[in-house]
């Protein structure tokens, strides 16, 4: 009883590690050649997906109410290969699969680590990129500046774009009490990452050289004027 017992446990540890794999770049990219038949998956929103993907994925959003419907009608028997913008949200994804039955592979860092590899992609508009922004110099603004509020976006991103006359108003009405800083998510993958961006759009917010808030998705006016308050200390 003992050895079976064992033999079960045994079993399920492998099982559970084949099935948890998460992969680095080059590993990843190795993994969809040798799996032809495999789902690529990305799990991010459709305004992502349609700034760009890794070629040939399907995009199902995780944070849609439809994803487990979308799921229940994938084939099991295929693995998947899965990946979001830096991680958070394959992760989960990949966790709710494999409770369903499905053979996932992670891309460890997501679409972000991919293209600062410079990996091929697919679906990416022909846009012209605003300026990028060296880690170093970002840190230091953010940290010299007693109330800053960095908006992440992309030209790609709707919200973003809906948002960007609100975002451009406050800083007019908070000029000399708040400094905005507005990082466009392509080119600006270290940022992102060293702030654990996975989501456009984003928002930080800095008091005296302190992160208080960190928030994703789209905002209305009344709100936005919340995080901007925030930075110069007007409410909590």
């Amino acid at each position: 009883m003992k050895k079976f017992s064992f033999l079960v446990l045994f079993l399920t540890f492998c099982t559970g590690q084949a099935f948890s794999q998460v992969l680095e770049v080059e590993s990843f990219s190795t993994k969809i050649t040798e799996l032809p038949q495999a789902l690529l998956l990305d799990v991010r929103t459709a305004g992502e997906f349609g700034g760009g993907h890794l070629p040939k994925a399907r995009n199902i959003d995780f944070r849609s109410e439809a994803f487990g419907q979308e799921v229940d009608k994938l084939d099991k028997s295929k693995p998947v290969l899965i990946y979001c913008l830096s991680g958070g949200r394959s992760a989960q994804a990949a966790e709710l699969m494999r409770s369903k039955g499905f053979q996932v592979t992670e891309l460890k860092g997501g679409y972000l680590k991919w293209t600062t590899k410079m990996m091929p992609l697919e679906g990416v508009p022909a846009v012209q990129h605003d300026a990028a922004w060296s880690l170093t110099d970002f840190e230091k603004l953010a940290k010299e500046n007693d109330a800053v509020v960095v908006d992440f976006y992309a030209k790609w991103c709707a919200p973003c774009l809906k948002m960007m006359p609100m975002v451009d108003k406050l800083a007019g009405e908070y000029k000399g009490k708040v400094t905005v800083i507005k990082v466009e998510a392509d080119g600006n993958q270290a940022i992102l990452q060293a702030h654990g961006i996975d989501e456009i759009p984003s928002f930080l917010v800095f008091r005296q050289g302190k992160l208080i808030q960190k928030t994703s998705g789209f905002r209305e006016e009344p709100k936005l004027k919340e995080l901007f308050d925030q930075s110069i200390g007007t409410i909590q």
